[in-house]
């Protein structure tokens, strides 16, 4: 392909077309800002509801940075942190399972009987 029909991921400096939105060899998002993407809560890595670790893995940060935003955001914010933490919950849908690829190993040539 011509090098305008491509570029370089952020991610992993892997080629990859232009209008890529996600990365096909590190399957990093790649199109569009953060903000302006859906948001979406995971499953591995949560410890109440996975909005902390959906944050995280969205903008590219720490998990326990989260965690503590929100934390300091409930202590010091007057419980700020806490309405904003279960707002998205509630509007935050679970990220959906990625299809699994089957391995299906080749099928051996049957064996002829050994004759002794």
């Amino acid at each position: 392909m011509p090098d305008e029909l491509m570029k370089r991921c952020p991610y992993c400096a892997e080629q990859i077309r232009a209008e890529a939105v996600k990365c096909r060899y590190c399957g990093s998002l790649v199109g569009g800002h953060a903000l302006t993407r859906t948001w979406y809560r995971l499953r591995d890595g949560r410890r109440i509801a996975g909005v902390c670790a959906g944050l995280a893995a969205e903008f590219g940060i720490s998990v326990t940075i989260v965690r503590l935003a929100f934390l300091l955001g409930t202590l010091i914010g007057g419980g700020m942190g806490l309405v904003i933490y279960l707002v998205l919950w509630a509007v935050m849908p679970y990220r959906p399972p990625e299809p699994v690829e089957r391995f299906e190993p080749p099928a051996l040539p049957p064996r002829s009987a050994d004759v002794g």
